[in-house]
């Protein structure tokens, strides 16, 4: 059905492109020299909004702003965010990643599913109560016109969550009539993807009407990643010396036919869908995306923590966005209002089958410390397994956030100009919870009694938070200083102050410096309250009722100086970067209890003070609008075109965690050497690219919980890896191509990050092997 839409479009687009209702049409315009012969600059300058919430040239800017273009997106064949971050300078992608959050990346040594702040033209994305930005195929990449990616914190301007940098995906607006394109592609492993817009521009003047309507589905049957069999071995998870009395003989596990201590694997399937409306009348905004994806819940969990043999567990998620907003203009002055709702839903039908996980694990830890003898922790493992672990246990989630912006850019002087807002959000309902025996209805609005899911009750949060902000700007021909402070207010916690200066220094026309000092905070999270749990020696387990757990607030400081030289086809710049993050909230942590009653905590926890600090250098090398004459040098005409990029980053690092665990001597999941290369040579109808990453050994989360779980089989060091990718376009005419996209090309077997960062975790996440992509793409521009 959706292949025979996607003809219907096509077809209709050139049915109205061959009417001669000249409303449809463009009139013709007779060029003349005056029409041909100027250059505007100014339009060849790629410009975000990110860095100070106004659209500027990010080569004036004294942050790091990476740009990517919807002809980057087309070119490359990118399709989730994660395509998008993977060739973005220093960022680390694991594809697939797990199941809560789908694909997940790491820039600058945090985890940027929880602590990069995602938006959709400038509106935040991610629901308050998910423990990180889901990411897949349902986000509107094929639909931007751009994505902005700003490195460090932004809590100035952005408040919460821009901790350690920003995404922002700007979506399209076309200046034609009737604009359409569409993307159809099938691909190894079952993987099959379409892709429609559709949109327009009515009116004239300042009654200017512009629409798109769009939607994408793609589909994976089953996810390449099985490499290694030892990584499905059970004997190498069990902790605390327990024996196989904790996998043999449990209903849950299915034992391979090789051996029984090797789990038997199903297929590993991923859906996205996608469904968006973008309207803008004069000022006036409207915005709405209906986002669903589907994933396996056993993503990069160990085989003891979860069964993979069942391939109906998946974690199926909703999330709906509605945005109305209003912009006006006056001579020296522009206000922005918009009001955004944003539904997030995890079907209680999403299934995950435990065998003997961490909670499973820390229960068992709890109990038997005070027993001696085996044969009552044969007992504790049945209980352990009745109550966590018998048969399939629901997930669900539901939650409404309502944010409130409204804000002013102003010029003050000639080269002076303020920004100035306030950010207002209020966030209730239920986080993501699993376990429960039976599917839990639950619904965000639902602030009486709700059906208790064994073994736990649902706990509804509900938070209020505001930002106050303002900036000022000044700008001379050389030199550019941006300084600003925010005021954070939460009914979680203490009003925070979150300052920010930067400085921007033009030499002449080729170098250029700048420097920046940028703080950001993260607010307690419900996703981590919810799942954080205590244990009683001899008595039941029971989730804390309270909200307050964590009175701690994450925060960030960074700073950042670089020196970049740039001529029309070149480009290199080195960047110097420290940052420091406190208070850090830690996944999977068992630690005594402060109670009088012998406890045990298990969940979230605040490292004590400094939690991370990191410093690096990131090189980048690029030239660009180069041309080569394959036939004759005499000649001059052009018959090939070619760009090349080179980006490296070496970091290091350390990491706290408080007791009983000890720091680690680099940060987790971040190798101290990253080095990418691009090229794109296009010669007639025909192009190709290659891309290429490397990345050096990286350390690995188990070697905080290593020792105190008493691990016999971890890798505490991912090996170097490189992988190369291809993508071939033949250009049957204007507006039809053809396309060959070829991922890990080699086949190369290597380590994605930490699904979990906890004892459930895979020895490593495995990423897929080698696949590949045919398609064919319309595009009326």
């Amino acid at each position: 059905m959706r292949y025979l839409l996607l003809l219907i479009t096509l077809f209709t687009n050139g049915y109205l492109r061959a009417q001669n209702d000249s409303t449809l049409l463009l009139e013709p315009e007779h060029l003349t020299e005056k029409n041909i012969i100027p250059r505007d600059i100014e339009l060849q300058k790629t410009k975000a909004l990110s860095a100070t919430r106004t659209l500027e040239d990010i080569d004036q800017l004294p942050y790091t702003v990476w740009v990517v273009t919807a002809a980057d997106i087309l070119e490359n064949g990118y399709v989730t965010l994660g395509d998008v971050l993977k060739a973005v300078p220093g960022i680390r992608v694991s594809q697939p990643g797990n199941a809560l959050e789908g694909e997940t990346f790491m820039m600058r040594g945090l985890e940027g599913n929880r602590y990069v702040k995602i938006l959709i033209n400038d509106v935040p994305v991610r629901p308050m109560f998910a423990p990180g930005m889901p990411i897949g195929a349902q986000l509107p990449i094929r639909q931007a016109e751009r994505i902005e990616v700003l490195y460090g914190p932004a809590g100035a301007i952005y408040g919460n969550e821009a901790f350690a940098g920003v995404v922002n995906i700007i979506l399209k607006e076309t200046e034609r009539p009737i604009f359409t394109q569409a993307d159809l592609s099938f691909g190894r492993f079952g993987y099959n993807s379409l892709d429609l817009m559709f949109g327009g521009k009515l009116g004239k003047d300042k009654k200017v009407f512009r629409f798109s309507l769009y939607g994408s589905s793609t589909i994976r049957e089953t996810t390449d990643v099985y490499y290694d069999q030892n990584l499905y071995n059970v004997e190498n998870y069990l902790p605390f010396d327990a024996s196989s009395n904790v996998y043999v003989g449990n209903p849950n596990f299915r034992a391979s036919l090789d051996s029984f201590k090797y789990a038997k694997t199903a297929q590993l399937s991923h859906e996205s869908r996608l469904f968006g409306v973008n309207l803008t009348w004069r000022g006036l905004h409207f915005t709405y995306h209906r986002m669903a994806r589907f994933d396996a819940s056993a993503l990069g969990l160990s085989p003891l923590a979860v069964s993979y043999s069942n391939p109906s567990d998946r974690m199926a998620e909703r999330i709906e966005t509605y945005t109305l907003g209003f912009n006006k203009t006056r001579k020296r002055w522009l206000t922005h209002n918009n009001i955004s709702l944003n539904r997030y839903n995890i079907d209680n039908a999403s299934t995950t089958t435990y065998v003997f996980d961490r909670l499973s694990a820390a229960a068992y830890y709890a109990q038997s410390i005070v027993i001696p003898v085996d044969s009552p922790r044969t007992q504790i493992i049945q209980d352990a397994r009745n109550r966590f672990a018998s048969n399939e246990r629901y997930t669900a989630a539901s939650a409404i956030d309502v944010r409130f912006e409204s804000r002013i850019n102003a010029s003050l002087m000639t080269n002076l100009s303020l920004d100035a807002g306030f950010q207002g959000t209020a966030s209730f309902g239920f986080a993501p919870l699993t376990y429960h025996s039976f599917p839990v209805e639950i619904k965000a609005f639902d602030f009486e009694g709700r059906a208790a899911g064994y073994p736990f009750i649902p706990l509804q949060f509900s938070i209020g938070e505001a930002n106050l902000f303002g900036q000022l700007a000044w700008r001379s021909k050389k030199l550019t200083i941006i300084g600003g402070n925010a005021f954070n207010f939460s009914s979680e916690g203490a009003i925070k102050s979150l300052p920010r200066l930067g400085i921007f220094y033009r030499f002449d026309s080729t170098w250029t410096v700048r420097a920046n000092y940028a703080t950001g905070l993260r607010r307690s999270p419900p996703y981590e309250n919810a799942n954080t749990f205590e244990f009683v020696a001899g008595s039941q387990i029971e989730p804390y009722a309270n909200v307050g757990n964590f009175t701690e607030t994450e925060t960030m400081q960074s700073l950042e100086t670089a020196l970049r030289y740039q001529s029309d086809n070149f480009r290199a710049e080195g960047i110097f970067f420290y940052e420091q993050a406190d208070n850090l909230l830690r996944p999977g942590y068992l630690t005594p209890s402060d109670n009088f009653v012998p406890s045990w905590n298990y969940g979230y926890k605040n490292a004590p003070g400094k939690a991370l600090s990191m410093w690096g250098i990131q090189g980048l090398l690029r030239s660009e609008n180069f041309s080569v004459d394959l036939k004759s040098r005499k000649t001059g005409k052009r018959v090939a075109t070619w760009y090349a990029e080179f980006f490296m980053q070496y970091s290091r690092g350390k990491e706290w965690f408080g007791e009983p665990y000890q720091p680690t001597a680099d940060v987790r999941n971040a190798p101290r050497w990253m080095t990418q290369f691009r090229t794109n040579w296009r010669t007639g109808k025909f192009q190709l690219m290659l891309a290429s990453n490397r990345q050096k050994n990286t350390l690995s989360s188990a070697v905080v919980y290593k020792d105190f779980y008493n691990r016999k089989t971890v890798i505490e060091q991912y090996p170097v890896f490189r992988t190369w990718d291809m993508m071939m376009r033949l250009y049957l005419s204007n507006h039809f191509l053809v396309y060959f996209h070829l991922q890990n090309m080699f086949n190369r077997r290597y380590a994605g990050i930490d699904a979990s960062g906890t004892p459930d975790d895979l020895l490593y996440n495995p990423q897929q092997g080698r696949t590949f992509r045919l398609g064919v793409n319309y595009n009326m521009n």
